[in-house]
């Protein structure tokens, strides 16, 4: 049976660099894609290196795939051909869009954040990368209590973790007092890193433990995200 779902709009981001922002957002983006193939997938890339939307649209329909660099210097015309861009392709309830972001302060990003459904926001257990990534989810939710709004909904994904590690309550301590969700983790990122011939998507780690990490946090989107579950708990 086919799963009718509202559109969605999925923001990765953290301040941080180099914590997989745009690892993530690829392999989901193919992943969901195959999961949610009734749907129509699109990826924005925000992000100045515009990672993501070089290496997928040599895989993918070009349509699906937009460049609106603009990192932490959103401008008035960006934040007016983002916004615009979002609102028209969600019209189509079919329609999910992955924007994908650079590192940098938070600036006019966070009126970016707010036309969104999710915040996919990865870190490792490192202080180096648990830091800023604290103090990013913390300006997320000051600016929904100063709006009023519970979106979007902060998905946190502990990532380049340990495989023996079993304790997440480091994160549950820290976020305690805000409105987040610590998704499935992601640790076996070696087979990415050993990679010397560049980025062939979701066919390339078939059979991996990356792969079934990443198909159990996709899972894990579909049922709380996507599904609007979220937004049923927290009263959007």
């Amino acid at each position: 049976m086919t799963l009718s779902l509202p559109g969605k709009s999925i923001f990765f981001g953290n301040i941080k660099g180099g914590v997989g922002k745009s690892t993530l957002c690829m392999f989901l983006y193919e992943i969901l894609r195959e999961k949610l193939s009734h749907y129509k997938t699109h990826l924005i890339d925000t992000d100045p290196q515009m990672t993501a939307s070089t290496v997928l649209r040599g895989m993918m329909p070009a349509e699906e795939i937009r460049q609106l660099p603009t990192g932490d210097h959103f401008d008035g015309v960006g934040i007016s051909s983002l916004d615009g861009l979002i609102k028209n392709t969600l019209i189509d309830e079919n329609n999910i869009i992955f924007i994908d972001s650079g590192a940098g302060r938070l600036g006019s990003m966070m009126q970016v954040v707010r036309l969104t459904d999710v915040i996919i926001v990865p870190t490792s257990l490192s202080w180096t990368d648990l830091r800023p990534t604290l103090e990013f989810i913390h300006n997320i939710d000051e600016h929904k209590q100063d709006y009023g709004i519970t979106n979007p909904h902060i998905v946190m994904v502990p990532n380049r973790i340990s495989p023996n590690q079993r304790d997440y309550s480091i994160l549950n301590d820290f976020v305690k007092d805000i409105n987040v969700i610590i998704a499935p983790p992601i640790s076996d990122y070696a087979i990415v890193r050993n990679k010397s011939h560049g980025y062939k998507g979701i066919s390339d780690i078939k059979g991996s433990k990356f792969h079934a990490e990443l198909d159990r946090l996709a899972s894990f989107l579909i049922s709380h995200a996507i599904s609007g579950e979220l937004d049923r708990i927290y009263g959007t």
